[in-house]
């Protein structure tokens, strides 16, 4: 199987830009797996599928339902179909686009991490900070989150810039720092705030009734209060730093998919309960190790970049047993 990656349109701390997809490839021409945000905007990916029929074309789509806003109506729908397949780490929407065509097969996948950078790989690092964010901020809610966490000692990088909400971006501990050094600092850190959530502009509401048949995903159960569900790859990346995972409670809790409340990580509905749970595993982190080591054994044995490479160049089912170990 031939790789394809596409790394336009990502951030300097993207996971995306280190899968390294490519490695596993055999270049044997009968599959194509084209891996990336941009790969359905980049029209050498559009002029191979319109003039290569007879090659198996694959896509992994990291970044549903996002796509599904486009300002160029039903364009997410339509460049989905160049391919004879998609992963997606959507579930509502891999269930959705089955349902409203019959060619392309979609499939949900968990997001996936290069084993390559397992920063705690024979290593006994010091958890030195209570608890890490890492993202942007596009809500007063995440914004919350951050303010909760400052009496603490805290991780919090971003790009300030790019964040909607300005309020928190002075509490910020690093700016703009790339992926590897994120990693480093994140296994440094006893536990990680985590949400799976997309805030949408009023635009992208207005985009995502132009769907056809869109009150059918149930992605979009919640679009009028401007709400998504995405799995971030903040999950496996605090897994796989052995990071203990504190889940925002929402209305999908798509999280679940593929790891399992109390075995895997913590769910808190509140600021009040965040500082809560922060504090205590803060003063008894090792209470929780066994939580942490059970997310990290997902990763390292199915939420990787080989394990599903595999899977799919031999189209077997990624998400078999994915929960049970």
């Amino acid at each position: 199987m031939i790789v394809f990656t596409d790394k336009s349109g990502w951030y300097p701390d993207d996971i995306n830009s280190r899968l390294d997809f490519d490695n596993f490839a055999d270049n044997l021409a009968d599959k194509i797996l084209f891996v990336g945000h941009g790969c359905f905007n980049n029209q050498q990916v559009v002029n191979f599928c319109l003039q290569n029929k007879d090659v198996e074309k694959i896509y992994i789509n990291l970044e549903h339902p996002c796509s599904l806003y486009d300002e160029n109506e039903n364009l997410g729908i339509r460049q989905q179909m160049l391919f004879d397949t998609v992963y997606t780490i959507c579930p509502y929407t891999a269930e959705w686009f089955n349902s409203i065509q019959n060619k392309t097969k979609f499939f949900s996948m968990p997001y996936p991490h290069n084993l390559k950078y397992d920063v705690y790989k024979d290593k006994d690092l010091d958890k030195k900070y209570d608890v890490a964010y890492n993202g942007l901020i596009h809500s007063e809610e995440i914004a919350s989150y951050v303010e909760a966490i400052k009496g603490f000692d805290y991780f919090f990088s971003t790009i300030p810039q790019w964040n909607r909400i300005k309020s928190v971006n002075g509490l910020a501990t690093h700016n703009n720092i790339d992926n590897l050094k994120k990693w480093e600092i994140l296994s440094q850190s006893k536990s990680a705030i985590i949400q799976n959530n997309l805030y949408l502009l009023p635009k992208q509401i207005g985009y995502i009734k132009n769907n056809y048949r869109w009150q059918e995903n149930n992605a979009f159960s919640h679009v009028e209060q401007g709400l998504l569900p995405q799995l971030k790859s903040r999950t496996v990346e605090s897994a796989i730093c052995q990071t203990l995972m504190l889940v925002k409670k929402d209305p999908w809790n798509v999280i679940e998919e593929w790891f399992e409340p109390g075995k895997d990580f913590l769910y808190f509905e509140n600021c009040s309960e965040l500082k809560e749970l922060v504090e205590d595993v803060k003063n008894n982190f090792n209470q929780y190790e066994h939580i942490v080591e059970s997310a990290y054994k997902k990763v390292k044995l199915r939420y990787n970049t080989k394990y599903i490479f595999e899977k799919i160049k031999n189209g077997e089912n990624i998400n078999e047993n994915t929960r049970e170990f």
